[in-house]
């Protein structure tokens, strides 16, 4: 191999998977955040996700900085960082021996060669990366023997830690489960009800439906009944008799009517930055008429709580065992 020059070839768009995750990591870990409230201890999962999605993120930033050139010079290869600077080199000699793993994704499948030294370090190529693996992974493998018994070992490592993050995950579950029993009810005094006259009020049909209503006095401002409220609202009802330019009662929290209705009081760190638009409406009434019982609202919060704590449950009892049952076939090998 005296005298041989290779170098690798970076695949056209090899970061792509990389940013995507770091992207929807860091929306989940945004969004787990802004739904937690310090004041609501049924919120702490919420902070949970955020602090592991975060990590997430994390995680995809380093690998992909992380992601090294490499050149075959004179029976060595080189590793090269992304600024063209050699940060280390390895004899081709020192190469022990190898080992390759094949994974599948949902649309392709990538192969990792490992090369074990002498020394007892790693180096790992990834072929989801670079144009030109196989002919990289010949070169360096040339006259040098597949470790089986290491592929062996490296499976059961990987098959234990999958079993790991299933009971991790089976713990959240039950921390959710605990947490959907721990739901507050909704307190009049927490609340604050204004009349205003209605510009728009419209139900939208999506995912998770809802009523959507602008009011006069804060059209940038929207206002809306969803979840648990909407299911103890006389929709048709609404929807019926409600025109524009009738006046409605709604009743919002009392720091949403102060930090964004009146403005006496500063946003929170999710309305200052992403829903500061958005207004959760827990009752509603017109002059003559209720549309939406504060006692109704809770009574659907209240019954949902034990369904919310059954799936959870179910789901962190069926992750827990399946993390177990992983654990003990590994030990078993």
């Amino acid at each position: 191999m005296t005298d041989i020059h290779l170098k690798s070839k970076k695949k056209t768009g090899y970061w792509k998977g990389h940013i995507l995750g770091i992207l929807f990591f860091l929306f989940i870990s945004i969004f787990s955040l802004t739904k937690y409230n310090p004041e609501n201890y049924s919120t702490n999962i919420c902070l949970i996700l955020s602090i592991i999605f975060l990590i997430g993120t994390l995680i995809c930033t380093y690998n992909l900085i992380s992601i090294k050139n490499y050149c075959i010079v004179n029976n060595k290869l080189l590793q090269v960082s992304s600024f063209g600077k050699t940060t280390k080199s390895y004899t081709i000699n020192d190469v022990e021996s190898w080992t390759e793993k094949q994974y599948k994704g949902k649309f392709d499948k990538w192969e990792m060669l490992t090369l074990h030294l002498t020394t007892g370090k790693k180096i790992k190529i990834c072929s989801d990366y670079y144009a030109n693996y196989y002919e990289i992974k010949n070169e360096i493998t040339k006259d040098k023997k597949r470790n089986l018994k290491i592929e062996e070992l490296i499976e059961k490592k990987i098959n234990f830690e999958v079993s790991i993050i299933f009971i991790i995950i089976g713990i959240l579950f039950f921390i959710g489960a605990n947490n959907a029993l721990k739901v507050k009810m909704i307190n009049s005094k927490d609340l604050i009800v204004f009349g205003d006259e209605i510009l728009n009020i419209k139900y939208i049909r999506k995912k998770h439906n809802s009523i959507s209503i602008k009011l006069k006095n804060s059209p940038d401002l929207d206002f809306y009944i969803s979840g648990n409220a909407l299911k103890a609202t006389f929709v048709k009802d609404l929807l019926n008799d409600i025109k524009q330019g009738d006046t409605l009662f709604i009743g919002i929290a009392k720091g949403d009517y102060l930090s964004k209705i009146v403005k006496t009081d500063s946003l929170s760190f999710s309305d200052k930055y992403f829903f500061n638009e958005n207004i959760s409406v827990e009752s509603v009434r017109s002059a003559t008429t209720d549309y939406l019982y504060l006692s109704e609202n809770n009574a659907s919060r209240f019954e949902d709580r034990y369904w919310n704590f059954g799936i959870f449950g179910v789901s962190g009892l069926f992750f827990i065992l399946l993390g177990i049952n992983g654990v003990r076939l590994n030990c078993k090998e």
